[in-house]
């Protein structure tokens, strides 16, 4: 099992998981976002939780999570954005939350 899935997110974190009306919008507007050539294009994925101080989501795409910088611009970017850095492991996510908020 990833470790995005037994997570327990703190502040600056909100869970998603369980909170799916405010998952969606936000996958909603990701999906608008992600253009050909980005690291999410084509492949399944899900917002599991939200930065509270930023626009930053916390993307699970099967075992592996991104930290993903929304854009609120409606419509599909090209790469880099929406930014998408990869978190490979609990400790560093932390690390990131950490310094980033």
């Amino acid at each position: 099992m990833a470790w995005i899935e037994t997570h327990i997110f703190v502040d600056p974190m909100v869970d998603l998981r369980s909170e799916a009306d405010r998952a969606g919008a936000l996958e909603a507007e990701l999906a608008r976002e992600i253009g050909p050539g980005h690291v999410l294009d084509g492949q399944p994925w899900r917002v599991v939780a939200e930065a509270t101080p930023q626009d930053e989501v916390l993307v699970a795409a099967g075992d592996t999570a991104f930290l993903v910088h929304l854009t609120w611009t409606g419509r599909a970017e090209r790469p880099p954005w929406p930014t998408a850095e990869r978190v490979d492991s609990a400790v560093e996510f932390e690390r990131l939350v950490e310094f980033r908020y």
